[in-house]
């Protein structure tokens, strides 16, 4: 049998590109806003009234794919005879690695002639759902089980994710910077360019004025980091119902490099900590240890 591939909700994989490949799944994680709730198994909600009742106020929460749920579709397909890999967003961003590994540590004891593993992607959105593209694509190269880990382990180092928020008292609700600044950064118009360091945490690169200089900033990035521009690796740019923004940059990248964009919405997951607003662009880079932070890291 194959290898049988699970991603998380935090991934916002392009829906259409997920219809691409089989023995493929997403592992939901639950949202709130105000008092309902809704666990992305069978209760949904648009992904525009979501983005609609955050701009009006709603208070949102995020919670783990349940460790039952986990367990139940990973049994479901090692009884199959798959063996099975876990995608995970990164552990210092999302507590889902460390429940799913819990899952699979168990059932590693249990199905001993079955191989499975977790893996911190060290990357959320879109970078995780690069990372987990790479993984597919070098699965159904026909690669071993083993060789697939490795690479999905090694492929951490190798995809760059930038960011910009225009709602900064968001942010500050969220702890990510304090009132103050979200205060003096929206009368100012400031825009702060984020990236995802080489273990996975959120970090502010610069502040920019105007939108526009902000996206220009992530491209800019993407002139400077990207890597293997023969071989025209996808891009993937993610959005938090900002689709002008995202067509923007995506026709950037087009008219640059004749790359394949794939664009996706922020979904609620990720977007309840967003807000409206959030563009983000992923792509391969040479090394992702060659960062901006002053320390360097090596995730192998």
């Amino acid at each position: 049998m194959s290898t049988y591939i699970f991603t998380d909700t935090i991934a916002d994989f392009n829906e259409d590109l997920a219809k691409c490949f089989k023995d493929f799944d997403i592992l939901p994680l639950s949202f709130s806003l105000d008092d309902d709730n809704y666990n992305n198994i069978d209760t949904f909600l648009d992904i525009k009234e979501f983005y609609k009742r955050v701009e009006a106020g709603a208070k949102t929460a995020t919670s783990m794919t349940a460790t039952y749920y986990v367990e139940e579709r990973l049994r479901k397909e090692l009884d199959k005879g798959y063996d099975v890999i876990v995608d995970c967003a990164s552990s210092k961003i999302s507590g889902q690695f460390d429940g799913v590994n819990s899952v699979v540590q168990k059932l590693k004891a249990e199905y001993k002639d079955r191989k499975i593993e977790a893996i911190d992607s060290a990357l959320a959105s879109g970078g995780e759902a690069l990372h987990c593209y790479k993984i597919l694509k070098k699965r159904d190269e026909g690669v071993s089980f083993d060789e697939l880990v490795a690479y999905a382990l090694a492929q951490r180092n190798y995809i760059a994710s930038y960011f910009t928020c225009s709602d900064l008292k968001h942010l500050a609700r969220l702890g990510r910077c304090s009132s103050v600044s979200a205060y003096i950064g929206t009368f100012l118009k400031i825009m702060p360019v984020m990236y995802v360091n080489p273990i996975g945490q959120l970090i502010v690169l610069n502040k920019v004025i105007s939108r526009k200089k902000a996206i220009k900033a992530m491209f800019d990035k993407m002139a400077e980091k990207l890597a293997n521009q023969d071989k025209k690796e996808k891009v993937f740019i993610t959005h938090a119902n900002c689709i002008e923004d995202a067509e923007f940059l995506k026709s950037l990248i087009q008219e640059t490099y004749g790359l394949d964009v794939i664009v996706s919405f922020i979904g609620p997951v990720v977007g309840g900590h967003t807000s409206s607003g959030c563009l983000a662009l992923f792509f391969e880079t040479n090394d992702r240890r060659d960062s901006e932070d002053p320390k360097q890291f090596d995730l192998l």
